[in-house]
């Protein structure tokens, strides 16, 4: 039975277990080859703001997840980000992801979606997110569509005799 739908700030501790579900993630809905140690910087960047020095200027996020130490059911993973085009800040999801074994019956994902949206009240900052997957792609979009102002759409064009990774993953 899945733990509550209670969304915490992940701790230095979750480390092993949000790679495991980052995992689960990436081969749900990767367009592309892994590169593990940028994923490692992204995920204790987040885990250890303390010990981002003042001057550096990159990336800094949160993680929510749900679950015990050792036993996570459920993360989103968001970062501050700006378009190419723009200073202006937003809130950029990188990840939202339920452990498989723990969909049925749980409310994380409505939970994790709230969790979001408290982010965009605590910072002011508008929150950019959405679905680039072939799994169960609709579903996920139906429910963005409940929750989220649809804003566009993603498209895919790989060379030819390509196509996205998570495809070429399950074949």
């Amino acid at each position: 039975m899945p733990c509550p739908s209670v969304v915490r700030i992940a701790k230095p501790e979750d480390h092993q277990e949000i790679w495991r579900l980052f995992l689960h993630g990436y081969r749900e809905n990767a367009l592309f080859p892994i590169a593990p140690e940028k994923v490692d910087w992204f995920i204790h960047r987040a885990l250890h703001p303390e010990m981002i020095p003042e001057w550096d200027n990159g990336v800094r996020g949160a993680i929510g997840v749900i679950g015990t130490v050792g036993a996570l059911e459920a993360l989103v993973f968001v970062v501050l980000g700006e378009y190419w085009y723009t200073r202006h800040k937003h809130i950029e999801e990188f990840i939202v992801f339920t452990d498989p074994e723990h969909r049925k019956g749980s409310h994380h994902a409505s939970a994790l979606h709230e969790w979001m949206k408290n982010q965009v009240d605590t910072t002011n900052l508008p929150l950019v997110t959405g679905i680039m997957s072939n799994v169960r792609t609709e579903a996920k979009c139906r429910l963005y569509r409940m929750r989220f102002t649809k804003i566009g759409e993603f498209f895919y064009l790989g060379p030819k005799g390509s196509m996205p990774f998570v495809t070429a993953m399950s074949s």
